[in-house]
């Protein structure tokens, strides 16, 4: 049912934005096909011919995800294809993480495709359901892909918080991958909002802690991402070096996309210098590249970077019609974040122009988008969240100190420790005795209770037998013997009208009679009982209910051979009270009664379509039915649960623990 939660959703939602609306969910999988030779690296290449040359099903399996997770070097067609046939392995297999960590990649394809509002169904659905010690790596990696949503919605506030969420947990966890990529995600939070000091400092922590984890794991998003800033902050020589640390990085992890990214910052290093064909080469192998994997957030972006290039050089209607086909494009995939620096490169090139008027009404817009932009994500809610965090870290460090300076002063303090702990146990030792001896006292008062209650239920229950017994044996017998001496009489009197009619009254009085003497013994005190046992004792009392309007259907399952007779009693008086109430009280028009006896456990549950009542009504819970099946109950050691409302009728079902003999 878990996994079902994050795939129905995550499915539901996809089928909003199919073009495939009429076909169910996984038809449409397969219907989704992918150009072949697209963005393809020498490690797709190969993990595509593992997977087409396999026949183990899990191999298959980590083979797509393997594919999956070269998001950034392959189409969007090709990792949705891949997401498909994943998630058919997955649940062939009823393997449970598989279905969830498809779920991720369908996040991916949602995110990369600008479909945020499904992206972030599909996570926070995954995100309740990962809560095991095993889910801990793949709910990070839902965390930092709900960062990535978060920054490309322009809702950068609650992108940095949800990254220090993160980065405070997988410093608990001592992930040190994990911190690097919260890192990453803070970093290039504040960057979108051109606080471009906070972001190197994130990203310059994030360099520092690289230098434990393996190379093959290391993220060329954080070297293209520093030297994006160093750009931004004028520093060219410093943007250059981490550009080709970030190209030579990206190459040899086969990612497209990040290379694509150095390229651009590289291509705007050199349109700053005196190089503008080394620049235009590197744009159009950056665009090259971007074309084939498709994502529209980095294409807004590279169209960005051209208008600005396209200003410098004085080709201001490229750039100009560029940068109209970038803002429709941000406006039609709600990426409203980049909006201000697409408007600002417009401005550039209506300058370049000379196009003052235009140039001043478009100065004009991005005063207002910067001005909605920061009131979002203004600078003391931002400080707040990173003094959040800073505490945090404090107090962990405080913790730290403190750990230390107890381990120096180990030896004092253990004397210390053996003084106070001796006091403290002989005070402890004290109270104990004390508690435990009031809760003695406690359990004592509640057995006697309870043996109190069971001797008056013991009493009442020999009464029961006594009365039932003298009806059946004694008043019944004698009115048996009366019916015959009056037959007798009659015989020898040879009675004539009306003297017969009145001889007819009698004996029609004393059979009713006799009859109502038994039934009334028998309900104190059923006579099967020793004969059929409990089951067919209740079957039979639900069989002599005589009712025009009420249908009572029953059923009986299970071993009743090991119920104690007490106990098999007490619950015919509790089933007894229940059906009473029902015909008294219900105006149903059908009874289920279910009894089931197996696992040492009785259950029987009573279902009406009656009336129903309101079970808050004080004078309905302190009513004496409802008291005498509570009291019964509990003193078998059981438990009832009552559900009712108003015009929905009424459930009785209680469980009685069994005891075999």
């Amino acid at each position: 049912m878990i996994i079902n939660q994050v795939i129905v959703i995550f499915s539901s939602l996809a089928k909003q934005v199919s073009p495939f609306k009429k076909l169910p969910i996984l038809v449409c999988f397969a219907c989704f096909v992918c150009a072949p030779g697209q963005a393809q690296t020498k490690k797709v290449d190969s993990l595509r011919n593992v997977y087409y040359t396999s026949v183990n099903k899990e191999q298959q399996l980590q083979t797509l995800f393997a594919l999956c997770d070269q998001v950034n070097s392959i189409n969007l067609d090709s990792l949705n294809l891949y997401t498909a046939k994943a998630y058919s392995l997955a649940s062939s297999t009823n393997n449970r993480l598989g279905q969830i960590q498809t779920a991720f990649y369908r996040a991916t394809y949602f995110t990369k495709t600008s479909k945020l509002p499904v992206a972030a169904a599909i996570i926070d659905s995954a995100i309740n359901v990962l809560n095991k010690k095993e889910d801990v790596p793949l709910r990070y990696r839902f965390l930092i892909l709900k960062t990535n949503i978060l920054v490309r919605s322009d809702k950068q506030k609650e992108a940095i918080n949800n990254g220090l969420e993160l980065l405070h947990a997988a410093e608990q966890s001592n992930d040190y991958l994990t911190q690097i990529r919260a890192k990453i995600g803070i970093g290039w939070a504040y960057m979108e909002i051109e606080q471009y000091r906070n972001a190197l400092n994130w990203f310059l922590d994030a360099v520092a802690m690289e230098k434990t984890i393996a190379m093959e794991k290391r993220q060329p998003s954080l070297y293209s991402n520093i030297a994006a800033v160093y750009n931004n902050l004028y520093k060219n020589d410093s943007a250059e070096i981490f550009c080709k640390l970030a190209i030579e990085l990206a190459k040899k992890k086969d990612d497209l996309t990040f290379q694509a990214n150095a390229y651009f910052i590289y291509a705007g290093i050199y349109s700053d210098g005196s190089s503008q064909a080394k620049s235009e080469q590197l744009l159009e192998e950056g665009l090259r590249i971007r074309r084939l994997i498709g994502d529209p957030f980095y294409i807004v972006s590279d169209i960005f970077q051209i208008g600005s290039f396209y200003a410098t050089i004085h080709e201001t209607d490229k750039g100009i019609a560029l940068l109209k086909e970038g803002i429709a494009m941000a406006h039609q995939n709600n990426m409203y974040v980049k909006l201000p620096i697409l408007f600002t490169a417009l401005a550039e090139n209506y300058k370049a122009a000379g196009n003052y008027q235009l140039y001043s009404n478009t100065l004009d817009t991005l005063i207002v988008l910067k001005d909605s932009l920061y009131k979002k994500n203004s600078a003391e809610a931002l400080a707040e969240m990173q003094t959040k965090y800073e505490v945090q870290k404090k107090e962990n460090t405080i913790i730290q100190q403190q750990y230390d300076i107890a381990k120096k002063n180990y030896f004092i303090y253990s004397i210390i420790g053996i003084l106070a702990a001796t006091l403290l146990f002989g005070l402890a030792f004290f109270q104990n005795r004390k508690k435990s001896q009031a809760l003695h006292l406690q359990a004592m008062e509640i057995e006697q209770k309870r043996k109190i209650t069971q001797a008056v239920m013991q009493a009442e229950e020999e009464e029961r037998k006594r009365i039932a017994g003298d009806l059946h044996d004694s008043v019944a017998q004698k009115m048996v013997v009366a019916k015959l001496n009056l037959e007798a009489l009659a015989n020898q009197l040879q009675l004539q009208e009306p003297g017969q009619k009145i001889y007819n009254n009698i004996s029609t009085l004393l059979e009713e009679s006799t009859a109502e003497v038994r039934d009334l013994s028998h309900s104190m005190m059923p006579q099967d009982f020793a004969l059929t046992g409990l089951a067919d004792t209740i079957k039979n009392f639900l069989d002599k209910i005589v009712s025009p309007t009420l249908h009572i259907y029953y059923n009986a399952s299970g071993n009743f051979t090991f119920i104690e007779e007490n106990t098999a009693l007490m619950v015919y008086r509790v089933v007894q009270e229940c059906v009473q109430n029902v015909l008294k009280h219900a105006q149903a028009t059908k009874l289920h009664v279910t009894v089931n006896a197996e696992n040492n456990e009785l259950d029987i549950t009573l279902e009406d379509n009656g009336i129903g009542f309101n079970i808050n009504n004080p004078n309905l819970v302190n009513s004496n039915g409802l008291k005498n099946i509570q009291s019964r109950i509990l003193y078998l050691n059981g438990k009832v649960d009552i559900n009712s409302t108003p015009g929905n009728g009424t459930m009785i079902a209680f469980y009685i623990p069994l005891h075999q003999q």
